[in-house]
């Protein structure tokens, strides 16, 4: 909030200022997997893969700093609360990280099929496993195969 109340910030350049900055190193910790990973993302092996927020953490950020900036009070731990709660991905393409916003978050019109992790073949899983949730989701252990290498330090 205070980088919100400077001249020329606008709210949704103080939301990236977490989204873009601080998310990245407190992700292992508070970032967790759905367990949902779309189609694309399992049958195209050379697709760019993303974490995709489905609940639209970018934008529920920076309405809640307008929010605070038209009440002139801001509420650390309405902030904290909802960063926690929104901080939740599925694993989709590239292509469809972008449909998905598009779309502001409507799966279904966005085309996005998603399917339960426990359904994705193991060799997929694993995969993925590697690429996409080991040191970047703090619930990565849980999707984690046995007898895939680990580097865990």
């Amino acid at each position: 909030m205070w980088l919100a109340a400077r001249p020329k910030v606008t709210p949704s350049m103080a939301r990236a200022w977490y989204t873009h900055v601080v998310a990245g190193r407190m992700s292992q910790r508070i970032r967790y997997f759905s367990g949902k990973v779309s189609l694309k993302a399992i049958a195209d092996p050379k697709a760019a893969l993303r974490l995709e927020h489905h609940a639209r953490i970018q934008t529920k950020l920076t309405s809640l700093v307008k929010a605070h900036l038209k009440r002139k009070r801001p509420n650390p731990q309405e902030f904290v609360r909802l960063v926690l709660k929104y901080e939740n991905v599925h694993i989709v393409t590239f292509a469809e990280n972008y449909e998905a916003m598009r779309y502001d978050g409507n799966y279904r019109r966005a085309g996005i099929k998603l399917v339960t992790w426990r359904s994705i073949p193991k060799q997929r899983r694993q995969f993925l496993w590697q690429k996409m949730l080991r040191g970047k989701v703090a619930n990565a252990n849980q999707f984690e195969e046995h007898g895939v290498e680990s580097h865990k330090s």
